[in-house]
């Protein structure tokens, strides 16, 4: 297809499918809203009627609540007077079917025996006069069947007020408004008033809604109080007898005193309708109002009818006007091509200083001067990257692009940047690689390793490097295995010196002789003890001298045979890693001090404690060995004694750099602290 055609086809329709979207959407918005309004219209109005039935039958309550109090308040009116008053009420509410009071067997005045059979009495006596137009005109006759129907057990039992159900009276089907006559707080009677259900029904009857919508009146249990055709169903048919669901389902409503509508089929018209049902609040009724579906929304589909015709016309006028503004665009577009034809086959020949002819239409003026943008844009990154590829060609990878352009443009200055610097990495990764190795230094990994060739060479030397590292690592191991080797032969032989200390000594019975012999075999003990902890370790470098000591101690307990019971043993230790050049003399330092508490702080017998503490903190190691026995003599000085042990203590000491206290206070107590 032609640019022509294809503008005007694409702007025609694009226009034709927004204004139809547009026009969809309105008349769905507005008549949606008209006929949420048109409902509304119609509860309101169904509400109205309900509101005024429900005035008629408040207005009906008080004249029988009138009845019973004025009734109950006075207790000198005579019957006469009573009876006056009921048909009083009567004539001046003429919308009434009859008024009466009924009162307990002599409740009124307590002579019931002398108005047996008489006129608004029956053969009880009892003052029970009903003033009514049952009949037509107005007359007095006594109440019927009052001990069983509704309109007087009700209120007795309840001692409230009572609005019956429709029920049938001599014929008449009615409804009651009573109100019970208290007296001292006691039920003596009633008062109240009967509204026939006729008077109802021509009221209903009349009121019309739109042009054939009607209206009629049920009770709570969905009974026909009122009914426009249905005459001989009022008293006798209930919703429900009616058959179709949505009429039981509004019967349901109404008996829980719950307003609503239903649509349904319309029995009578067969028409399809909306039915509205308002509760009366004072009473057991409800008034439903009865509306053609179609009536109801008449408006709403005139408006939709009037709004399509707009939008018809609206469609067909944007339609011209899309296809006039199609026609407008191609004349100069046809114009610019032609100048785009030229340029691109100089582009393809390799000429790229064409450039497109920019005396056209302002409107479209743009068009070519963003082309000869394009060219100048191109020009200018293929210039920038042949220099940088002969630059790296020679070697130079330093070079960079410094263009300053967008886009893909960008991309390619950027492309050919990170190769260079890809290249310039990768040389000198692999220089710093090769360095290390030089210097025995094999940890040193391949960081940077590229793609293709790249990736080849990098790990190839990567493969190397690894290889040389195993093998060091190898030999570490061989040498590590070479020193437990020799940490192990030093703590046997060591051991085998104790051992023959031990048999020498046996050759002497001398005590002093003994006893020198047994400290050097544990000083020989204390120096394997290190060696020992050297040969398990991990590092080869250091051990944990907080085993060591407890190991020590243990040794020593041993070998001076101390008893547990009367000599304890008290060790606080924080965990510590020292290297054999500290250990081994720290060592023989603990070995001596805790063997002269062990020799000399206690007599035979004698309890006591001697406790080792060592403490690293704030950088500085702390040696505490101390007991409670006798106390260190005050006329030696420890460090000018000819003890030998006290000596090495002393030695040792200053061989470390540290430095040693001794508190006589409580016993013994050598402080060491080494920095």
């Amino acid at each position: 297809m032609s640019l022509k055609f294809r503008l005007i086809l694409y702007i025609v329709t694009g226009t034709l499918l927004v204004l139809a979207a547009s026009t969809a959407m309105t008349i769905s918005t507005v008549t949606t809203q008209e006929e949420e309004l048109a409902y509304q219209q119609s509860i309101e109005m169904a509400r109205n009627y309900a509101n005024e039935f429900n005035g008629d039958m408040e207005t009906n309550f008080a004249i029988a609540e009138t009845i019973a109090v004025s009734m109950g308040s006075y207790d000198s009116m005579s019957r006469e007077e009573a009876s006056n008053m009921l048909h009083n009420l009567l004539v001046e509410h003429p919308h009434l079917l009859g008024t009466y009071v009924a009162y307990e067997p002599d409740a009124f005045d307590g002579n019931d025996h002398l108005y047996v059979n008489s006129i608004g009495h029956d053969s009880t006596g009892r003052f029970i006069p009903y003033w009514n137009k049952i009949d037509g005109p107005i007359e007095i006759d006594p109440l019927l069947n009052y001990e069983t129907l509704d309109y007087y057990q009700l209120p007795k039992s309840t001692k409230n007020e009572v609005i019956t159900e429709p029920y049938y009276y001599e014929g008449v089907f009615l409804v009651s408004y009573v109100s019970p006559i208290m007296k001292n707080g006691e039920f003596v009677g009633i008062g109240g008033v009967d509204v026939s259900l006729n008077y109802l029904d021509e009221i209903t009857s009349e009121i019309k809604a739109f042009d054939t919508g009607y209206a009629f009146m049920t009770g709570n249990t969905g009974i026909l109080v009122s009914h426009p055709t249905r005459k001989e169903g009022i008293g006798e048919k209930t919703l429900y007898d009616l058959g179709i669901e949505e009429f039981s389902k509004a019967a349901d409503d109404i008996k829980e005193g719950k307003s609503g509508h239903v649509e349904t089929i319309d029995p009578i018209t067969g028409k399809e309708v909306v039915m509205f049902y308002e509760p009366i609040e004072t009473g057991n009724f409800s008034f439903i109002l009865v509306i053609p579906k179609d009536e109801m929304l008449a408006g709403v589909h005139t408006l939709s009818d009037k709004l399509l015709h707009i939008s018809f016309v609206a469609i067909i006028f944007m339609a011209g006007i899309s296809y006039l503004i199609a026609l407008s665009f191609t004349r100069p577009i046809k114009e610019i091509v032609s100048d785009f034809k030229s340029i691109s086959n100089d582009a393809v020949r390799g000429k790229l200083d064409s450039r497109a002819e920019t005396d056209v239409e302002s409107d479209f003026k743009e068009i070519p001067m963003g082309l000869n943008e394009i060219l100048d844009a191109v020009i200018t990154p293929i210039r920038d990257t042949i220099r940088l590829t002969n630059a790296l060609a020679k070697g130079n990878l330093s070079e960079r692009s410094h263009l300053n352009v967008k886009g893909e443009f960008r991309q390619l200055a950027d492309t050919l940047d990170n190769f260079a610097e890809l290249l310039d990495t990768i040389i000198k990764d692999l220089s710093q690689v090769l360095t290390s190795v030089q210097k025995n230094d094999f940890s040193r990994e391949v960081q940077v390793y590229g793609g293709g060739d790249f990736r080849i060479l990098t790990e190839g030397i990567e493969k190397t490097r690894e290889t040389l590292s195993r093998m060091m690592d190898e030999r570490e191991k061989i040498e590590e295995i070479r020193k437990k080797e020799i940490h192990h032969r030093i703590k046997n032989n060591l051991q085998v010196i104790s051992s023959l200390l031990d048999l020498e000594s046996d050759k002497f019975e001398d005590e002093e002789i003994i006893e020198a012999f047994k400290e050097s075999q544990n000083r020989v003990i204390s120096m394997a003890l290190v060696h020992e902890e050297l040969y398990r370790s991990q590092d080869m470098e250091s051990i944990d001298f907080s085993d060591y000591l407890v190991k020590l101690v243990n040794e020593l307990l041993y070998s001076y045979a101390i008893n547990k019971e009367c000599i304890k043993v008290k060790m606080n230790v924080d965990p510590t890693f020292l290297d054999m050049d500290t250990a081994i003399p720290l060592g023989m330092i603990v070995n001596e001090l805790v063997s002269n508490s062990f020799k000399h702080a206690f007599k035979p017998g004698e309890k006591g404690e001697i406790y080792v503490y060592l403490n690293l903190e704030n950088r500085k190691l702390t040696l505490t060995v101390g007991d409670n026995g006798v106390g260190f003599p005050d006329d030696i000085d420890f460090k000018e004694t000819e003890s030998l042990g006290l000596q090495l203590v002393t030695t040792l000491t200053s061989q470390i750099d540290g430095t040693i206290e001794l508190d006589r206070s409580k016993g013994t107590k050598f402080k060491i602290i080494l920095k």
